[in-house]
């Protein structure tokens, strides 16, 4: 079963009684250590890029999708020569 960030935190934050939150914490450090391709994504920095993804996209923030990589690449381009050009 997958669950989000946010089901997950909503999930942890039911446990009241410690020893069930200290076996959910050896559980989930279990599954990263036991995963060491994945770990990167549990380390602090990148969950706060995650949380400033979730965030832009909630507010809307956000781009495309774009068909293929060089579209996204255009649209960086027009987006940085608009930036540049606010600057005058």
């Amino acid at each position: 079963m997958a669950v989000t960030k946010e089901e997950l935190h909503r999930l942890v934050d039911q446990i009241t009684d410690p020893e069930d939150l200290e076996i959910a914490y050896e559980a989930l450090r279990a599954v990263v250590e036991s995963d060491r391709d994945q770990s990167w994504f549990w380390t602090e920095y990148w969950q706060a890029g995650e949380r400033e993804a979730d965030e832009d996209k909630a507010s809307g923030r956000i781009s495309g999708p774009f068909d293929t990589a060089d579209e996204a690449m255009r649209h960086l381009d027009r987006v940085a020569a608009k930036g540049d050009s606010d600057e005058d």
